[in-house]
């Protein structure tokens, strides 16, 4: 059940061990053939159907639209917020849901942007709130074993505004989808150990500003994109995302 569409005395009789999501994304660029919402479109289509499977077993928080862009800031409209500025957002909202009593909270992630920053507020919720278990977790790295038969590129042909969001928005929202825009690049690291895409990270770290790593804002092929794959692609994301839930926070 989403959050925003409860009254205040239906969503006090919820047992506050539901767990509650909350969704985090961005708005930025998205090559020319991509919405800059993108990656919020992404994580509620996602949850919408998560809804439709759990029902009231989950309460669905509103979506913290802008994350870490700054890497995406040469493209035109990006928006971003300091790490700082994202996570005392991020908390406090999961801080309200808290301070109502509810004790099970998963942060769902959307952005690679924002996942250096995510890893900082797992780490701090469970300081502050050691009576609160926190998941924290992208819906790619959570839905891997479902989501690697799908891909039918190589290496790289999964990063951004790619393969895999552009058939997932093709699915959820074709009419904002401007193919003939759309062209396969990205340019992976000198050393081949350092490759990465959103199924598999590098052997370390090293930042690169998104201009660098795409003169036209796409990292994959977005030319192996399709609305069928979008809809597999979601039916293996929210089934994932449910089990996880089912098994972390078995119904008792």
């Amino acid at each position: 059940m989403k959050w925003s569409n409860l009254r205040r005395g239906l969503l006090d009789q919820y047992d506050r061990n539901t767990p509650v999501i909350l969704p985090v994304a961005a708005v930025e660029q998205h090559g020319e053939h991509l919405p800059l919402g993108t990656d919020c479109m992404i994580v509620e289509a996602i949850l919408d159907r998560l809804e439709k499977v759990m029902a009231d077993k989950v309460l669905v928080m509103p979506t913290q639209s802008v994350g870490c862009s700054e890497h995406h800031m040469q493209f035109p409209g990006s928006l971003t917020l300091k790490h700082d500025t994202f996570r005392d957002a991020v908390m406090e909202v999961a801080s309200s849901a808290i301070r109502h009593g509810f004790k099970r909270i998963m942060i769902l992630n959307a952005h690679g942007g924002n996942q250096a920053i995510d890893a900082v507020i797992s780490e701090m919720m469970g300081q502050t709130h050691p009576d609160v278990e926190c998941l924290v977790g992208n819906w790619w790295t959570i839905s891997l074993p479902r989501l690697e038969p799908i891909k039918e590129g190589p290496m790289g042909s999964v990063g951004h505004a790619c393969e895999f969001e552009t058939s997932i928005i093709q699915a959820i929202a074709p009419q904002l989808v401007d193919m003939s825009q759309a062209r396969d690049a990205g340019i992976q690291h000198r050393v081949e150990s350092m490759w990465f895409d959103l199924m598999k990270g590098p052997r370390a770290a090293c930042y690169r500003p998104f201009h660098v790593l795409s003169e036209n804002g796409v990292f994959g092929k977005p030319s192996l994109a399709s609305a069928e794959k979008g809809e597999k692609i979601l039916e293996a994301v929210v089934e994932s995302i449910r089990e996880l839930l089912e098994e972390f926070w078995p119904a008792k």
